[in-house]
């Protein structure tokens, strides 16, 4: 409770007059208190005025939650609200935040192991995430690289071409726009939709009947249609780039608040790292009565960074990053876009986020 009450997460947060005194025996046989029991012996160890004050507080909330025609219960609940939706607020304009990913690795361990004097293992745990970082650009970029090359190459030698919005307001047809597949023919109902598969096979069939009955090509072609290719529904494919866009939008936001933060901090040679021993008891009393290891008192934090580390997260990091992303968009855009059929764009959206 001491802990969530101070602004940091030491001991050495609590003012001197407020922390507990523990005699050799007590710390030694004492267990961990309770939530209950820290509050009781912190509010014990409180002046007598402040207590009093707390209890003027408590009287005055009762009579403000009178004057508003409330009860206590239902004022309180106000306050806390307020108070709530006024830290959000804070936070959300005045915070950013970093992300376990390999990202913000290959950003702060560097950086801790630079302000711990390079000792080995974090050495080789930097150099270990700087591997997976390359391994992880290099992954992404070759299955966005496989995505890019079926929609502009291998589409392109089948014959594909664009959906664009081919049948898009079939509704409106045949007299509307759109009402022209590729085939060259109106769409007039959604009898005569199909997926490019379907439609490729169809007029295979079709042709192939004409090159083997040539003396009744112009019956064959008038008694089978192949329909044409076109788009089920242009809502349920523009919420599915919607959907996908929104998904996308956290990474970017991200990579956003990690270049604030490489703006933000000063260009030193700050310390990430730093080992904090309470100082109103010894190290071995408050480690054997709040139960702690050596760990609990090391406190991570960020610091300062020298204008070289800048400049190399940069380039190594926030660059590739954003191009991922960039190109991640538009390849899962166009891949969306692409998809006719109102189950595999719906399919293929819930794989993509």
């Amino acid at each position: 409770w001491l802990k969530t009450a101070c602004p940091c997460i030491h001991e050495a947060c609590v003012p001197s007059g407020l922390r507990p005194k523990m005699s050799g025996s007590a710390a030694s046989t004492s267990p961990r208190m309770t939530e209950r029991e820290s509050q009781t012996t912190y509010m014990a160890l409180l002046p007598s005025a402040t207590v009093s004050m707390a209890g003027a507080d408590d009287d005055e909330m009762e009579k403000r939650a009178k004057d508003a025609g409330q009860s206590k219960e239902e004022y309180n609940a106000w306050i806390a609200g307020g108070k709530m939706i006024n830290h959000l607020m804070d936070k959300d304009h005045n915070e950013c935040g970093m992300n376990p990913s390999i990202y913000d690795a290959a950003f702060v361990i560097p950086q801790i192991c630079r302000s711990a004097n390079w000792p080995r293992s974090l050495l080789n745990i930097t150099i270990r995430s700087y591997f997976f970082l390359l391994v992880n650009f290099f992954f992404q970029l070759f299955i966005l690289y496989m995505i890019a090359q079926e929609e502009e190459v291998m589409d392109k030698f089948a014959g594909q071409m664009n959906l664009c919005n081919f049948g898009a307001l079939i509704e409106s047809c045949p007299h509307g726009p759109n009402c022209i597949g590729p085939g060259g023919t109106n769409y007039k109902d959604a009898g005569r939709v199909y997926d490019y598969n379907s439609w490729v096979t169809r007029n295979f069939v079709r042709d192939s009947l004409k090159q083997l009955f040539p003396d009744k090509a112009d019956i064959i072609h008038a008694s089978i249609d192949p329909g044409e290719y076109g788009l089920e529904n242009y809502w349920v494919r523009f919420v599915c780039v919607f959907v996908f866009m929104m998904s996308v939008m956290s990474d970017l936001r991200s990579t956003m608040d990690m270049a604030y933060i490489f703006y933000s901090v000063p260009t030193e040679e700050g310390m990430w790292v730093e080992y904090c021993v309470p100082t109103w008891a010894s190290k071995e009393k408050v480690k054997e009565f709040q139960e702690k290891s050596e760990l609990d008192f090391v406190r991570f934090k960020i610091a300062g960074m020298p204008r070289p580390w800048k400049i190399f997260n940069v380039v190594a990091v926030i660059i590739p990053k954003l191009w991922i992303w960039k190109t991640t968009a538009q390849n899962g855009v166009m891949f969306l876009m692409e998809t006719a059929g109102i189950e595999d764009v719906i399919v293929n959206v819930t794989a993509l986020t």
